[in-house]
């Protein structure tokens, strides 16, 4: 059985023990915000954590969700956007000949 990797990491006097990690959380709230705003929340369909400005509400099973802004490829509603511009494009090519 293999034995784990020796760390070379001691605890400190205060009681920590990891000295290169930065602290806080990428989930925790952002400077100057209320509290109990978070700075990121995962989109509903991909699952990636995106900051307020990266990020939409969309209306899913009657409840509003958060979702990836540009739509996610994942996201149903880009597919049927996606569609429709190529169906769009089709048809102002074939008119403009």
């Amino acid at each position: 059985m293999a034995s784990r990797k020796d760390t070379t990491t001691r605890i400190q006097q205060d009681g920590l023990r990891y000295t290169s990690k930065a602290p806080g959380s990428p989930f925790s709230p952002r400077p100057g915000a209320f509290s109990g705003a978070t700075n990121t929340m995962s989109c509903f369909f991909c699952g990636a954590h995106q900051p307020p400005n990266r990020r939409t509400m969309q209306k899913v099973l009657g409840r509003s969700q958060p979702v990836c802004e540009p739509l996610c490829e994942k996201n149903p509603r880009a597919k049927k956007l996606a569609a429709l511009a190529a169906e769009a494009a089709a048809t102002t090519d074939s008119t403009a000949d």
